[in-house]
């Protein structure tokens, strides 16, 4: 029985070995948003009043040169909301081959493009009522998304290889769990679209603590 026991029990260690994850959590110390890019003397003409754009937040992810990222996140169809005359959210990441849809909650006309060189597109002029194409992202690299109508609304997709990747909160916490143990380049897109990073160590079972200021 116990000659028996001994491959069973080894075969599960070596399993929880392999299945064994480390998490990176931390802070971004955030800077000021970018103020948008719109003519001298520009006002919105709206029907209704223009909300405030949300806060700036950070993108936060993990690289490492030499491996091959696992494509757990090309399925993902992130909704991009027109609402109060803003996209909602503002600032998205998503992994190479995944999506978005931009539906329109306002009782205007929106617009949705993008001049970006890794994602160009125009959805046109589309009401309420008129659903949104689909924009798949197969490039990684910063789209920057405006609405021809309005030109203060702006959102700023993130496309990354990686799959490891978070959003921090209004203080810049940010949490990434599932990854495999390494050496790890960990950056950051700021508010002002400048970019922080230093390398990190992750440990199987255990969680690594980072600090990213300028």
């Amino acid at each position: 029985m116990k000659a028996l026991l001994l491959p069973f029990l080894t075969l599960l260690l070596c399993t929880a070995h392999v299945h064994a994850h480390g998490t990176v959590e931390g802070t971004v110390v955030l800077d000021s948003l970018r103020p948008p890019e719109v003519e001298p003397g520009y006002k919105p003409k709206t029907l209704k009043p223009v909300q405030a754009e949300e806060s700036g937040l950070a993108i936060v992810w993990l690289e490492s040169p030499g491996i091959t990222y696992p494509r757990t996140r090309v399925g993902e169809v992130v909704r991009i909301r027109q609402n109060g005359y803003q996209f909602r959210p503002s600032i998205v990441a998503l992994q190479t081959g995944a999506s978005a849809e931009f539906p329109n909650e306002d009782d205007e006309f929106h617009n949705v493009f993008s001049f970006s060189k890794i994602r160009r597109f125009d959805l046109g002029r589309f009401r309420k009522s008129e659903p949104s194409p689909r924009i798949t992202f197969d490039k990684p690299g910063l789209v920057k998304i405006y609405c021809e109508i309005h030109q203060h609304m702006r959102c700023r997709v993130l496309v990354l290889d990686t799959p490891w990747f978070s959003i921090t909160d209004n203080q810049g916490r940010f949490k990434i769990t599932g990854l495999p143990a390494g050496e790890y380049e960990i950056k950051a897109l700021l508010p002002s679209e400048k970019t922080l990073q230093k390398k990190v160590t992750v440990i199987d079972r255990k969680s690594t603590t980072v600090q990213l200021a300028r």
